[in-house]
């Protein structure tokens, strides 16, 4: 346990749904979340569901979850994503890969999860369908400012990124553009001078 004296604790209230319990009871299932070790604070979410769901090609379908989280601290929040034994087993995922949760939410936790086969899936009852854990937050102050400073590392390979996915963005849109030079900010500022004497 000295491992853990100096991790920071994000304390949780979790409520079970009526239908959780009533599962609890005919599945013959624990619906509080099963700790496998300290050191990984992971936890499954399982398929708050009355009978087997069918989820077709392709088909995104909302799932509840019999979870209703509270957080009592609010540098935490509480993140969720797909299991990653659904992805490889039955390549169901969740579409949007990450879900958060704040401080400020008080209901059920639904997720999506999308079939990415070419053959229907069932979704049963019970069923571990996506892993649940908490992030820390910072607290973020935001300045307006005229001007970001320079970065003393060139970034070019993500500005040549930028420009590629402008290029695809007119292609499709028809107004395709020769591609111009990437400017610095210096050279930029160097031709205004120039032009202003």
């Amino acid at each position: 346990m000295s491992l853990l004296s100096d991790l920071l604790i994000c304390e949780i209230n979790i409520e079970k749904s009526t239908l959780a319990k009533q599962l609890e009871k005919t599945l013959s299932i624990d619906w509080s979340f099963e700790v496998y070790n300290h050191l990984e604070p992971f936890y499954h979410l399982r398929a708050c569901i009355e009978d087997d769901l069918v989820l077709e090609p392709g088909e995104i379908i909302p799932i509840p979850t019999g979870i209703y989280p509270q957080l009592l601290n609010p540098n935490f929040a509480i993140e969720v994503c797909s299991l990653s034994g659904l992805i490889y087993h039955h390549n169901v995922v969740m579409p949007e890969g990450v879900t958060y949760f704040p401080y400020t939410f008080r209901d059920e936790i639904w997720i999506f999860l999308e079939n990415k086969n070419s053959e229907s899936m069932i979704i049963n009852p019970g069923q571990k369908i996506a892993q649940f854990t908490v992030k820390q937050l910072p607290r973020m102050v935001i300045n307006y400012v005229e001007s970001i400073e320079e970065s003393p590392w060139k970034m070019n390979s993500g500005k040549s990124f930028i420009r590629r996915i402008k290029n695809i963005l007119r292609d499709r849109s028809g107004k395709r553009t020769k591609s111009t030079k990437n400017y610095e900010r210096e050279d930029i500022e160097r031709y205004i001078d120039k032009n202003e004497c």
